[in-house]
């Protein structure tokens, strides 16, 4: 049996350095004017102000998941040997590193990067449960496709590119359970879980396919270094899949269910109304037209 050659990965170095020092600015950012005048070092100041602990907490988390998705020895059995390390990779990206961040941002942070009209009009449209499902969903199995594996593992930079595509379709996937951005119809209870029922049922039946398949469905893992076989490989790929998806959503679910029973035992509201969701309805109203 052989074993995963060490690589330095200098673009997910890159990368994370970058990602940990824009993450007090992107914290900073409130919405205000004047905000965009302030210093640098000022606005850095205040979003290390602005984020709580859990909420810096919760993003090294998410940052930490986007590392090990990216380096030895994850990308590299990833790149070379294995199609179970490609799929942990993917998971590590749109399960942990993609809710983790975006519950990392401040309330005001996300009410401010979403404020442009255009985005804004994105997020309505796109963060609806049935099309954020389907962008969740489509995109995640797309790139499990042998076509596109191999050609992540022809390419580094595609490798890339496809990763950057899964958190922001895995974000669209997210939004709607976390009740993030301002001024969208929230999902109930029991609609929340709902969704997150549909979610971890929609990957069923490619991970099915990949268990129950008797040869090799994808090419660039035919000969791989590590012992293990190709049939094998896509197996656990399928079992993983499986039983991954249906933990993490499931617990999602369970977690939203105990908070909604305390929620009513404090006699707290579970749908909230938030001074951002009155402000961005009031955006909104300003950017329409004039009726005659």
């Amino acid at each position: 049996m052989g074993t995963i050659q060490f690589s330095s990965h200098p673009i997910t170095i890159a990368v994370g350095l970058t990602a940990l020092l824009a993450y007090p600015l992107v914290c900073g950012l409130n919405g205000q004017d004047h905000s965009r005048r302030r210093p640098i070092t000022m606005l850095y100041r205040s979003g290390l102000k602005s984020s709580s602990v859990r909420q810096k907490r919760l993003f090294l988390l998410g940052w930490l998941s986007l590392v090990i998705a990216n380096y030895w020895p994850v990308a590299d059995a990833a790149q070379h040997d294995l199609l179970l390390a490609r799929l942990m990779q993917q998971m590590l990206v749109t399960l942990a590193a993609s809710p983790l961040i975006l519950l990392s941002l401040p309330r005001a942070s996300i009410a401010a990067l979403t404020r442009p009209h255009l985005v804004d009009t994105m997020l309505v449209r796109l963060t609806r449960p049935v099309p954020a499902a389907l962008i969740f969903t489509a995109t995640a199995i797309f790139a499990m496709t042998p076509a596109m594996v191999d050609l992540e593992v022809k390419s580094v930079w595609y490798e890339q590119a496809v990763q950057l595509t899964l958190l922001a379709a895995s974000s669209v996937g997210w939004l709607p359970i976390l009740r993030l951005v301002p001024g969208v119809k929230q999902l109930s209870t029991a609609a929340r879980l709902a969704y997150l029922f549909a979610l971890s049922l929609l990957p069923s039946v490619p991970a099915i396919v990949l268990i129950f398949a008797k040869r090799p469905l994808y090419p660039s893992y035919i000969h791989s270094s590590l012992g293990l076989s190709s049939v094998a490989d896509q197996q656990l790929t399928g079992a993983l899949a499986k039983i991954g998806t249906l933990g993490i959503f499931w617990g999602v679910a369970i977690a939203i269910l105990l908070k909604a029973d305390k929620d009513e035992a404090l006699g707290l509201d579970p749908d909230p109304m938030t001074l951002d969701d009155v402000q961005r309805e009031f955006d909104r109203s300003a950017t329409q037209p004039p009726t005659e």
